[in-house]
């Protein structure tokens, strides 16, 4: 039976009670090229109006000095010149007329490398460089300022041991080691990074559980390096020397200071011990190059590895052992100021309501990617919403602009800080707009809430195309339908699967509001390194920063809307509608977990499904009301339908968290171990035990928060009768 079949089926009898809600939603997105969701006809001239204005007030030479000068030089967080660029944000802000203007301290567990040495002793003395080579034409790259290279938070110590190559250092590699009679206990494991991107942090973990005494994580060409293409100068990859420095911390357990979970770290804050702090390791890290990498590898003997873990070295890799190394790291474990910079554009007609746009402001070097292109890009919105303002196009609600510190470490000054300010913003928060990386090609990516697909999908058809001057959207959904083999609506383009591993983690997992994560992508091969900087971004990236004023665009056209609305442009149909698929997805695995299961749905999720059903009937009906308030512009009914749109997100956290991991409280969606989305974590997790009773009580737990949703969106009385 096909799946369409199948979610016919499943719908018909739980959905009956809905149809003629159904039916009446269908006005309730706009047809008219004019029309924009969430407005009524009296506003939508206006705000076509601001956003004309908008649009031709992003500057690429703008961007362009901006990110010069944020990626200058080396700003690690917590350091003196991350305390300047705070500052210089701080004072740029107050001259783009922004208010309420502070930088915020907190005071958190920021680990500086202070030795790395990784020494291979047998069979030859190979001593590993812990440098990338200068490259032609790259001044940043010829610097000797730059600090060692290091993993943030790993356990000191020194230990020398055989070495074993683990392939990805995921759990599967791990079995197939064991299948072949090797053991990693006690020994020292060598794994890469690996595409699709697997967190650092869990293969750390997953090395640790399984009782090696260190881990070394080293970037293979075939993945990041020559065999994709040209490398840097002449193309986008990284060579043999690029090292991929970064922290290894535990943050899907928890992120945030390790030493003050769940509550925020400031100054004269209680602190755990560090051996209590579950987001901790226990074991040394180090990074390399491929180049340093390469002589440990050659010296491996024993069986050959599958040909998913051979590499772009060019040779066969083998699994080991036969080479023996000393790992040497000694880390200062120091509690560091760190610097939130925030500053507001007050709205005129609600202004304790905010959405929030924010970019990380720390690198581990020059961050020319990754943050300073979302950093310039922050920059220019702030000028650019700035000078609106002061012209008296000021949006109804306060927009909130933030510069984060410390994303590197552990998603750090954003966890803080929401954590500060939970109980206003799980009131006051409409949305949170995140930008990491601004610009490495030319590729629309959009990550976010289902509720947030439409405001999307429409603000990409007003937003031009940089190549094209044709609307974001054409090129949008032309590489999407490259991709998927399908035409998609443009509302389909949004990636709903969200994971972790930038600032939205705390709006969504820990206060529960609607979120979005936004860039422009192509080849990047230098993450993390000397290489990422203002030469690669203005020679490769982005040359003309043409991508950056897109984003900045279609960042501000989106907060705009968010902000001036007059019901938050939140799809709630869209997000029950998602549900039901996820719903789908676990449930169909979970049979197939268990041989013999008859029928179309699992029993041990019937109320799950249930509930489902009461919050896609409630969703109807909020959106048809929505509709029927922004025709009429009636005020109560706009103020009534606009709290119940607001009240879905959060309505979904339960206080208990997830199992094994309180601190994220979302039903719908959490990071699993390698940042990669878990779609109703709940559920999944009691899956991975196999107990059909434990799913049932995850199941449970979930229709609990579906039918909070339920209730929530369907409001005390129903606008309109």
């Amino acid at each position: 039976m096909t799946r369409v079949k199948r979610q016919l089926l499943r719908l018909v009898g739980p959905l009956l009670g809905a149809a003629t809600a159904i039916l009446l939603v269908v006005a309730s997105r706009p047809t008219d090229s004019s029309a924009i969701f969430g407005f009524s006809a009296a506003r939508t001239a206006a705000q076509h109006e601001a956003e004309r204005q908008f649009l031709a007030l992003p500057d690429a030479d703008r961007i362009r000095e901006a990110h010069r000068y944020l990626a200058d030089e080396p700003h690690l967080a917590g350091s003196p010149r991350d305390r300047e660029l705070a500052e210089w944000t701080r004072d740029r802000w107050r001259e783009y007329g922004l208010e309420d203007i502070e930088i915020v301290e907190h005071e958190t567990l920021l680990p500086y490398g202070e030795e790395t040495s990784v020494e291979m002793t047998a069979p030859r003395a190979v001593r590993a460089t812990m440098r990338e080579e200068p490259v032609p034409g790259d001044p940043y790259s010829a610097r000797a300022d730059v600090g060692i290279p290091y993993h943030a938070y790993s356990a000191s110590g020194e230990v020398e041991a055989e070495v074993v190559y683990a392939g990805s250092g995921n759990p599967e590699d791990y079995d197939w080691l064991a299948s072949r009679g090797i053991d990693v206990a006690g020994k020292i494991a060598i794994v890469r990074y690996s595409l699709p991107y697997s967190y650092r942090g869990f293969k750390a973990l997953t090395a640790q559980q399984r009782g090696a005494a260190a881990i070394l994580i080293y970037s293979d060409p075939a993945e990041d390096g020559a065999a994709k293409g040209a490398v840097y100068p002449d193309g986008p990859w990284g060579n043999e020397s690029h090292i991929q420095r970064g922290a290894i911390v535990y943050d899907f357990m928890v992120p945030g200071d390790p030493l003050t979970p769940g509550w925020a770290s400031l100054p004269g804050a209680p602190r755990i011990p560090a051996a209590e702090a579950a987001s901790l390791p226990a074991i040394i890290s180090a990074p390399l190059s491929a180049r340093d990498a390469r002589p440990i590898l050659e010296s491996l003997g024993g069986p050959e590895t599958p040909p998913r873990w051979q590499g772009g070295l060019g040779f066969t890799y083998h699994a080991g052992p036969g080479a023996t190394v000393r790992v040497r790291v000694r880390n200062d474990d120091r509690v560091r100021p760190i610097w939130t910079v925030v500053g507001r554009i007050r709205g005129v007609d609600r202004p304790d309501e905010v959405v929030v746009v924010g970019n990380h402001r720390d690198a581990w070097i020059y961050g020319g990617v990754d943050p300073s292109s979302g950093s310039a890009a922050l920059m220019e919105l702030a000028r650019t919403l700035g000078t609106l303002a002061r012209e008296g196009v000021r949006p109804r609600r306060t927009i909130l602009f933030a510069s984060w510190d410390a994303e590197e470490f552990t998603l750090t000054s954003s966890t803080e800080w929401g954590e500060q300010n939970e109980a206003w913003l799980r009131e006051q928060g409409i949305a949170y707009l995140n930008v990491d990386s601004a610009a490495t090609g030319p590729a629309l990516q959009i990550s976010a809430v289902p509720s947030l697909n439409t405001l999307f999908a429409e603000a990409a058809r007003v937003v031009p195309d940089p190549s094209t001057g044709r609307p974001l959207a054409a090129a949008w959904r032309r590489r999407i339908a490259a991709e998927r083999g399908v035409e998609h609506d443009d509302r389909d383009l949004v990636n709903n699967r969200l994971g972790s591993g930038s600032d939205y983690t705390v709006f969504l997992n820990f206060i529960g509001m609607p979120i979005a994560d936004l860039s422009f992508d192509g080849p990047y091969g230098v993450y993390h390194s000397i290489y990422d900087n203002h030469h690669w971004v203005s020679r490769i990236g982005d040359p003309e920063f043409r991508y950056h004023v897109a984003l900045v665009q279609l960042w501000g056209v989106a907060a705009m809307r968010l902000a001036n609305a007059d019901v938050p442009p939140l799809d709630v149909r869209a997000y029950a509608d998602r549900v039901r698929d996820y719903l789908d997805e676990v449930d169909r695995r979970w049979l197939a977990s268990r041989p013999g299961s008859d029928g179309e749905r699992s029993p041990e999720l019937a109320e799950a499904w249930d509930a489902s059903a009461r919050l896609a009937t409630a969703a109807a009906r909020a959106s048809a009301d929505m509709a029927r308030a922004l025709r009429s512009g009636d005020p109560e009914a706009i103020e009534a339908v606009g709290l119940r749109v607001r009240s879905l997100e959060r309505a979904l956290l339960d206080p208990d968290g997830i199992p094994g991991r309180p601190w994220y409280r979302h039903q719908v969606y959490a990071p699993k171990y390698t940042y990669a989305p878990e779609l109703l974590p709940g559920i999944a997790a009691a899956m991975e035990t196999r107990d059909p009773e434990a799913v049932r009580r995850q199941a449970l737990k979930l229709a609990a928060a579906l039918d909070r949703a339920a209730a929530a969106v369907d409001g005390p009385a129903r606008s309109g009768g």
